[in-house]
């Protein structure tokens, strides 16, 4: 899969920001239209795929605030 320098700057944005709380890959398979995933280390059953870095940083972002804000009300109970 070929990168834009800016796919590429978002790919180690996205590493260096997220990479602690979800398992982040990239294929290399060219048809794939969704190529890049992550898995939060929280629940392995749930699967974030975009069509770009930028994308995937962006869904794992509100994906952790969501599961950020359900523990808080969870606690709160």
């Amino acid at each position: 899969m070929r990168m834009t320098v800016e796919d590429r700057d978002q790919w180690e944005c996205l590493l260096a920001d997220w990479s602690e709380l979800y398992d982040i890959t990239r294929s290399d398979d060219e048809g794939d239209e969704v190529p890049f995933k992550a898995v939060p280390h929280a629940d392995r059953g749930a699967l974030l795929e975009a069509a770009s870095p930028r994308l995937l940083r962006a869904m794992v972002r509100e994906d952790h605030a969501r599961r950020t804000a359900a523990a808080t009300s969870e606690e709160a109970s």
